[in-house]
């Protein structure tokens, strides 16, 4: 007898979206009311779960940023805990979608 294993060609939680927040940042309020209460429902949840991080907070050793964090709120997409994007700030619910689009699987 021969067991076939499938395995997906692609393992999607090998990236995922880091949000670099803090609790007196009225542009990451304005996210979290904007963006952060849908996230989880979005096309992109799946492919980038999120994880908020606290600024004053040590990063996880395994994740390596390029350059430190120097502001809040700063989204960091890292792919097997290695950084491949990132933007600094927050305009509008539309301007980080379309970020954020850019690094839908394809």
């Amino acid at each position: 007898m021969i067991l076939a294993i499938m395995v997906p060609a692609v393992v999607l939680a090998d990236m995922r979206l880091i949000m670099m927040t803090s609790d007196y940042c009225p542009f990451c309020r304005a996210w979290e009311r904007d963006v952060g209460v849908i996230y989880y429902k979005s096309p992109y949840a799946a492919h980038l779960p999120l994880t908020r991080i606290d600024i004053g907070t040590e990063i996880p050793s395994e994740m390596l940023f390029k350059t430190p964090v120097k502001g809040t709120p700063t989204f960091i997409i890292l792919q097997q805990n290695e950084e491949i994007d990132r933007i600094q700030g927050y305009d509008s619910a539309e301007m980080f979608w379309w970020w954020l689009s850019e690094h839908a699987p394809k």
